[in-house]
């Protein structure tokens, strides 16, 4: 191994210790659910409330996500959202299969809310950046619920900050 690979392996170890809250990001289009686990998720403003979410420009549902006052849900995951997590972290499936058996608080026009989670937020597209290989999506936070406010929320660390 070259002292470049070398190099390189050790910052995709560095960049994968930043920890990120586990979240499923979701939709709904007329009759139908979309939905992505996101791991790149930020509050960016207090006043007005403000998050960002990066989106892979691979992910189908990024359409859904950048016009602007588009609604979506961001879904809190905690440690015992197993059944949650599991169903968005697999490889691409249709996405009524991912919904399939899952339990809602919530199944609206601004999105679903899982039952069970820590907490939601019901956001507004805003604008989108071009940020390399992902779209930073900013959004307004404009509603929101705590379910579980003693859940410890699931976090994910990665082996490598060059993939998932």
């Amino acid at each position: 191994m070259s002292n470049s690979e070398s190099h390189h392996d050790e910052l995709g170890r560095a960049i994968g210790r930043i920890a990120s809250g586990v979240y499923v990001v979701t939709v709904r289009q007329g009759e139908q659910r979309h939905g992505l686990l996101a791991t790149w998720i930020a509050q960016s403003s207090f006043s007005p409330p403000m998050v960002t979410v990066a989106v892979n420009k691979d992910r189908p549902m990024l359409h859904n996500l950048e016009a602007e006052g588009s609604p979506f849900t961001i879904n809190v995951l905690a440690k015992h959202n197993m059944d949650v997590f599991k169903a968005f972290a697999r490889p691409h499936v249709e996405d009524e299969v991912r919904f399939s058996g899952l339990e809602f608080a919530d199944d609206s026009a601004d999105g679903i809310t899982f039952a069970g989670v820590a907490s939601s937020l019901v956001c507004k597209s805003q604008r989108t950046i071009d940020v390399g290989d992902h779209v930073l999506v900013i959004a307004e936070v404009v509603g929101g619920r705590m379910f579980a406010a003693d859940a410890e929320p699931m976090v994910h660390l990665r082996n490598n900050g060059f993939k998932y």
